[in-house]
């Protein structure tokens, strides 16, 4: 725990508290600035002994006391409970210390620094819970001023020191707690881990360790609060939503698939613990799966293809290519049908550039020496061949850059125009002029906003 002003321990409890009675009392103190404004007073009157009640029970004396003598003994804390087992289990909760000499090839909860801790037990008493996990600052807990036993802290929980000690050492223990006579249950399960199984070969000298696994719920609600962030952020679901529009800037996003969920606690996740309630009782489960062995889809150009745009590139962006099919058999001229042909050129597009920008930097200075490539092409695809001795005159025609971008965009149009009169053979004819400019257009589209993200396609 970073160092923390006396004033800031001090005034922690009386943070929170305040923060309590404002939360239970938000409607009351409405309706009182109202009822005194309609001048009310009779109804005004009765909020005010409301609050006045609130506001006793929110002092620090009686919250603390109260907290002290009844919550702390109706809640179980940890970071590995029972009822994440079974919510019927009434077994003890552990809370797990960090260990040096853990390998380090197995993860689980010591693999991550979380400020979370768990609870159970009567629902009245979980404001506790809430106690403890009450924020200072971005790096304290009120429950880091209990375990570390400041004192500024300690002398704020009562007037009286005597009574002030005793409830911080309670609140401790309720923390750490430390389990001499650990306590299992018939509906938590258990395991028998033989541990002399080469050392005896009578069955009946074999000698168990038996093995009560507890539900990890600090880790699972680590987890699950990781996983929301990472799908659920305002970054990322911007960056998803701009992905299709011209005038935004193009960022990576985060997909998450195959994730699959497990409820735990039925309709009423509180039963289990505090974390699970507030997951709703909603726990990811990550794909478990073994390899898929796929062959190696990355488009490989040959060396005795004359352009890019062929078959080889078809077989790359086929998918892209087999949408851009379904959205032509779709006849309706409406706004989803549109969107959904210009996201499939858009793809087939990304393919192209994709696979462009690995040749481009993938391969060595001059590779297009030994190709059988379109001299049109290799000025896009061989941009450090203008680099070498000797290459004067193709570095030349490199920078005449309108002569050469309109060609490529010309053969993209064509290959396009191609593949679509083969797939549409009885309407053929339909696929001239105008659908050449289209395609045109969009490679132009998609050029500049490769150029506005500083990704230039043709540089």
């Amino acid at each position: 725990m970073t160092d923390i002003p006396p004033e800031l321990a001090s005034n922690a409890v009386n943070a929170f508290l305040a923060s309590q009675y404002d939360k239970k009392t938000e409607t009351e103190q409405k309706q009182l600035a109202k009822a005194i404004e309609d001048k009310e007073h009779e109804k005004a009157s009765e909020l005010k002994e409301t609050l006045a009640d609130a506001k006793d029970k929110y002092s620090v004396n009686n919250w603390i006391a109260d907290a002290a003598t009844r919550m702390a003994k109706q809640l179980n804390f940890g970071t590995h409970i029972s009822k994440g087992v079974h919510p019927d289990a009434k077994g003890d909760n552990v809370s797990f210390e960090v260990i040096n000499n853990l390998p380090k090839t197995i993860v689980g909860t010591h693999s991550i620094d979380s400020s979370y801790i768990d609870a159970n037990g009567n629902a009245a008493a979980l404001p506790l819970a809430a106690f403890f996990d009450f924020e200072i600052n971005e790096t304290t807990k009120i429950r880091d001023f209990i375990l570390a036993d400041n004192t500024d802290f300690v002398a704020s929980l009562n007037s009286d020191q005597t009574l002030a000690n005793t409830y911080h050492q309670t609140f401790k223990e309720a923390l750490q707690n430390n389990i001499t006579e650990p306590v299992t249950h018939e509906r938590n399960k258990q395991t028998l881990w033989v541990i002399n199984a080469y050392e005896e070969t009578d069955i009946e000298q074999l000698n168990y360790i038996n093995i009560v696994p507890l539900y990890p719920s600090v880790l699972t609600h680590e987890v699950y609060q990781r996983i929301n962030h990472l799908k659920f952020s305002d970054d990322n679901k911007a960056a998803r939503d701009n992905r299709f529009k011209k005038t935004a800037e193009q960022r990576p996003y985060v997909s998450l698939n195959n994730l699959a969920t497990v409820q735990l606690g039925g309709t009423k996740p509180q039963n289990v613990s505090l974390l699970m309630s507030k997951q709703g009782g909603r726990n990811y489960l990550l794909p478990s799966l073994p390899p898929i062995i796929k062959q190696d889809r990355a488009f490989k150009l040959s060396k005795f293809a004359n352009s890019i745009f062929s078959t080889g590139m078809e077989y790359n962006a086929r998918e892209a290519i087999q949408n851009i099919f379904k959205s032509i058999n779709d006849t309706r001229n409406i706004v989803d049908v549109r969107d959904a042909r210009k996201r499939a050129i858009d793809e087939v597009l990304y393919q192209i550039f994709a696979a462009a920008e690995d040749i481009r930097t993938t391969l060595h200075a001059g590779w297009s020496t030994d190709y059988e490539l379109d001299h049109i092409e290799k000025l896009w695809l061989d941009p450090k061949r203008a680099d070498l001795d000797g290459q004067a005159e193709f570095k030349a025609e490199r920078e005449e850059d309108d002569a050469w971008h309109s060609q490529i965009v010309h053969r993209f149009a064509r290959w396009l125009n191609t593949l679509m009169q083969a797939e549409f053979k009885h309407i053929a004819s339909d696929f001239g002029d105008a659908e050449h400019l289209e395609w045109e257009r969009e490679i132009e589209d998609m050029k500049k906003r490769y150029e506005r993200a500083g990704k230039g396609v043709f540089l």
